[in-house]
This record gives C-alpha cells, structure tokens and sequence, in this order.
C-alpha cells in the first residue's frame, strides 16, 4: 500500500493546543470533525485532496497542500516556530473532542 505519510508534520493549534498531523489520512479524521457551521469551499477542497490522496488520483504531497490552505485560511495554522510557549500543550495527532 502506498505510504500517505507527510514529509513534514503540518501543525495546527486549536483550543491551545498544537497537533502534528502527520498524514492523509489524520488530515481527513481532522477535517470530518471540523464543526459543520465553519465549512466552507475551502474545507471542501481540502477534503477532496485527501480522499483524491486515498484513491490515487493526486500525491500526498498535493493533500498536504490543500490541508495546509485550509488551515491557513481557517486561521489554525501553527507558526513554523520551534519554540514553543512554556504554556503550550503538544500533541500527536487531530484533536479528540470539540472545537472552540
């Protein structure tokens, strides 16, 4: 099976709280949690990235992509900073549980 692994973590904060996803597939359990109010063309382009990813039809890296413009937009993108606030929590994978 085809590795859908990202070369580098995308990593988003929501409720203060920084996650590293790191795949298609964390990148789509994230985005089917995101509230239904806040979906957009945006988030839509991105969950056809994921799933094109899945079946073939793009590159992982093509999914990232789209992943990334819609945290951008949606204003979750994490800053590219490897310092992170002593008050910051870090946490592997998309957020289990609601958003704020």
């Amino acid at each position: 099976m085809k590795s859908l692994a990202f070369l580098v973590p995308v990593q988003i904060k929501t409720n203060d709280v920084i996650h590293h996803i790191n795949s298609v597939r964390e990148a789509l359990v994230f985005l089917n949690q995101w509230p239904k109010s806040k979906r957009g063309p945006v988030y839509s382009c991105a969950v056809r990235g994921c799933n094109a990813a899945i079946a073939g039809h793009m590159t992982t890296d093509q999914a990232r992509q789209a992943f990334v413009g819609f945290a951008r937009i949606s204003g979750i993108l994490a800053k590219f900073d490897f310092s992170v606030p002593s008050d910051t929590k870090v946490a592997e994978g998309p957020p289990k549980g609601g958003f704020v």
